[in-house]
């Protein structure tokens, strides 16, 4: 029979209410009133009745509990003064357990900073939600479809015209290095930009004169940026100033000057001119070229998907159904330009463009170094404990609870990690000009001091000394007075807790370090392998219409010196995406069209780069038709496709651009890499072209005085256009910059990696130290009974090594996967083989190795008599 007793909530509540002196009287005397009602009434009603009393108890005050006031203010004080004391008494173990921290927050902080920096472009635009960049699918024969970010002049406006979800629309079509001439004098524009009357309504670059709806109305006006008006013009006011610029052939009158483009824009310009100077009829209906980028602004909630399954029609409407064999349209919103188009090409106008996996890399190497030091934080905590089991033991006996025990040790965690803060603030502003250097952008810690992101900083810091003092805390809470006053408080399962906390940080860190070594060895591959074409020592200038005028005597004159090897002219750069054009080739039984990129080249170009040619023969000057542009070289990839059918490549029938009189191939060229090595090579063809204009010069010169060498150049290019300033760039500059990406992935990631070797070796270096200080004893009476010191350091050094080993075994082939998933993303890439999982893995046990034997040596090297004294 189930025993009948008062309401366990009504006890309870009679106890914290009653005072101490009179409880067991009044609880005696309501629990015989209970049994009484139980006996008249029901057991319900008992309750009830008995509930009720003890409330009822409450009306006299003198019945109540007294209410005891502690002071908090002189526990805490007690809990900052200890704290204090013990970082003076354990300088070195406060020195590991605080640096250690700080550098994994500061390594955290500054990887922060830069991801804020990647997520904040183009986030100033009020209307960023509302606007989209149009690309394209392009899909041309044999070339691979690709996203391309550029599109055709007409498309802005007749995409607004026919689709009321489209409100507005501007176009960003660039201009060459452009020549000023002002009061005779000669400026260069690095990057004028022509665009639509609407532009400074859609985006929000800041004015600071003139007139933002007026300004780009007029077809000769120009808006110059800050910086660009006060080269020009210094302390005088710009405003209405004359502009003469030779290569358009016509004066503009400053109208505007513009705040400086924002470094976190992917937009990049130092003056705007109208596209209404450029607006003929001719190029409103110039459907099928491709060579600007266009920017839409959408009302709001517009269904993206459904407006985009609409641009078939569209394309059909003004380029008829075979247009969509080649195009595609879809819109790409404005905040995912900077991040999210790396799989786009050529994307000319995109400002420092970023991968976001590596963004998202970035987070995750950060949290990791953060957690690795954390770790450390708490793992030295816990070590740290025993030799403190004395002063729980006397807390405990003098009556402190286990919660008291337990916010002592979790307030002294939060002290030392806001200490581990400051300095880790002190660390970021000694590294970020460094941090700034490799990856070029504009960081400014003044971030952090901005009221939300400190809370949020301050916050996270005092969550980190929680999460991180809760554990060896909760340990210290529960020592048993007794046993802890003998200055042994720790347990054997304690010490597998923190032997598996080594384990997990050993095993991220080598994690990361294989990771960096991988990426790091596939960039210098991909740097270093041979592209099919001589890069080394090729400088490049650029050409404009006036240069292109003498050509032929500016390539003689620098012929004629005495460091320079070779000249030729190209149409397009190597190291860029390739432009493309239509081809047309004539099989036994018919003439087919197709599509392939192209490159106008000089005569020499092939012997300049020591290119190979594989069958058939060079461009040469010895051949009419080689003069005339009726001959052609065509690359591997693009012969492998004209040749499907099994016809002879060379001397195949072969134009471009619609011409009804085709030439011939006339040989065949090696397959070389002129864009990343991530893309395969895509058919091109070579040809020289008597309408060529180059777009630049490339000049060999001779291995050994290079200054010179440049000297030699600008004299013939001054002597030549003295209104030109002599400018270049080496090619294979040109080329390593299409890494650069990969470049401050893989170097930021390289410091971080050993910054996250660094602070597992701290965390390992103090829990030795422990480790090391508790066996003395031990280690005394060793000695005693004749082990050397070689034994004694072996003896201790295992157990750590056996920890890396383990680490190591989890590590590898978690990192062997993730690597080889990244790899499969580059057409050209290393292989993955066993010697950086040994190298890495042989460093780290010897760095664990080292970092334990300093200590283990130490207590090898005590004397006996005096490690065994101790108690």
């Amino acid at each position: 029979m189930k025993e009948v007793t008062p309401p366990k909530l009504g006890q309870k509540l009679l106890k914290w209410i009653i005072s101490e002196e009179l409880y067991d009287d009044i609880d005696g005397d309501l629990t015989e009133v209970f049994y009484n009602d139980v006996s008249d009434l029901s057991l319900a009603a008992a309750k009830r009745h008995y509930l009720w009393s003890v409330l009822s108890s409450t009306r006299n005050i003198h019945l109540r509990r007294k209410l005891k006031f502690y002071n908090p203010l002189v526990m805490y004080k007690n809990y900052f003064k200890i704290t204090f004391r013990n970082i003076l008494k354990y300088k070195g173990y406060s020195f590991i357990n605080i640096f250690g921290l700080a550098l994994g927050m500061a390594s955290c902080l500054l990887i922060l900073l830069f991801v804020h920096n990647e997520r904040s472009f183009d986030g100033f635009h009020e209307k960023k939600s509302n606007i989209y960049r149009l690309d394209e699918v392009q899909t041309f024969g044999a070339v691979s479809a690709q996203k391309v970010a550029l599109s055709m002049y007409p498309m802005g406006p007749n995409l607004m015209a026919d689709y009321p979800q489209i409100i507005d629309f501007t176009r960003y079509w660039t201009l060459n290095r452009t020549l000023l001439n002002i009061d005779n004098v000669s400026h260069y524009l690095e990057n004028p930009v022509r665009v639509d009357t609407s532009f400074l309504r859609i985006f929000d670059f800041k004015l600071i004169q003139g007139d933002r709806d007026k300004a780009l109305n007029e077809s000769l006006n120009i808006l110059l940026s800050e910086s660009n008006a006060e080269r020009i013009y210094g302390s005088e006011n710009p405003m209405g100033k004359i502009i003469d610029i030779p290569d358009f052939g016509a004066q503009f009158t400053v109208a505007g000057v513009f705040e400086d483009v924002p470094d976190n824009s992917h937009l990049q310009f130092d003056a705007l001119v109208s596209t209404l100077a450029w607006d003929d009829e001719q190029r409103k209906n110039a459907w099928g070229s491709n060579y600007l980028n266009t920017y839409l602004e959408l009302a709001n909630n517009v269904d993206i998907d459904a407006l985009e399954s609409k641009f078939n029609d569209f394309l059909v409407k003004f380029m008829g159904e075979e247009s969509l064999d080649y195009y595609e349209l879809f819109l790409q919103p404005l905040n995912e330009v900077h991040l999210g188009s790396m799989d786009i090409t050529h994307d000319y106008n995109n400002h420092k463009k970023f991968s976001k996996a590596s963004v998202d890399i970035f987070l995750i190497l950060a949290f990791f170094v953060l957690l690795i030091a954390s770790i450390n934080f708490m793992n030295l905590s816990t070590a740290r404990a025993a030799t403190r089991s004395r002063e729980v033991g006397v807390r405990k006996s003098v009556g402190a609870f286990k919660g008291q025990i337990t916010g002592q040790f979790v307030i002294e965690s939060i002290m030392l990690a806001l200490l581990a803060l400051v300095v880790a603030i002190g660390m970021c502003y000694g590294a970020i000009n460094t941090l700034i250097n490799i990856i070029d952008r504009d960081l400014s810690m003044n971030l952090f001091f901005e009221p939300f992101n400190l809370m949020l900083v301050l916050v996270t810091a005092v969550l980190i000394g929680s999460l991180s003092g809760i554990y060896p805390a909760f340990v210290m809470s529960r020592f048993n007075p007794v046993t802890a006053l003998k200055g042994n408080g720790s347990t054997g399962g304690r010490s597998t807790f923190r032997s598996v906390l080594v384990v997990f940080q050993f095993a991220i860190a080598i994690a990361i370090i294989i990771g960096t070594t991988i990426a790091t060895r596939q960039l210098n591959f991909m740097q270093n392998l041979d592209l099919g074409f001589d890069k080394e020592l090729v400088v490049s200038i650029d050409m404009y219409g006036d240069t292109n005028e003498k050509y032929d005597v500016l390539r003689s004159e620098l012929n004629n010196q005495p460091s320079i090897i070779g000249v030729t002219g190209t149409s397009q750069k190597l190291g860029n995406n390739l432009h493309q054009t239509s081809t047309t080739y004539e099989l036994d039984t018919a003439r087919v069209n197709g599509s392939s990129s192209f490159v106008i080249v000089d005569s020499n170009f092939f012997d300049f780069y020591k290119m190979e040619i594989v069958e058939g023969r060079a461009l040469s000057k010895d051949f009419a038709a080689d003069g005339q542009g009726r001959s052609f070289i065509v690359n591997e990839s693009l012969a492998k496709e004209l040749g499907a059918d099994g016809s002879d490549v060379l001397g195949m029938p072969f134009h471009f651009g619609g011409t009804d009189t085709l030439g011939a191939i006339v040989g065949i060229v090696k397959d070389f890499n002129y864009n990343k090595l991530n893309l395969k090579v895509e058919p091109l063809f070579m040809s020289n072209q008597p309408w060529a204009s180059w777009s630049e010069i490339n000049v060999k010169i001779k291995p050994g005085n290079i200054q010179a060498s440049l000297e030699e150049i600008e004299a013939v290019w001054t002597s030549l256009f003295p209104q030109r300033p002599f400018e270049y760039e080496f090619l294979d500059d040109h080329i390593d910059a299409m890494y650069q990406s990969e470049q401050q992935l893989t170097q930021v990631i390289s410091i971080l990696s050993g910054l996250s070797i660094i602070i597992a070796s701290l965390g390992l270096f103090g829990l030795a130290s422990f480790t090391v200080r508790q066996r003395l004893k031990e280690m005394g009476i060793r000695k005693v009974l004749g082990a050397s010191v070689s034994q004694i350091v072996m003896l201790l050094s295992k157990r750590f090594t056996v920890l890396v080993l383990i680490a190591f075994i989890v590590a590898a082939p978690l990192t062997y996967y993730l690597m080889n998933d990244w790899l499969e993303g580059y057409t050209y890439k290393i292989t993955v083989g066993v010697t950086v999982f040994l190298i890495v893995g042989v460093g780290s046990w010897l760095i664990a190795l080292l970092t334990v034997s300093i200590q283990s040596l130490r207590a090898a090297k005590s004397n006996p008599v005096d490690t065994l004294r101790i108690e």
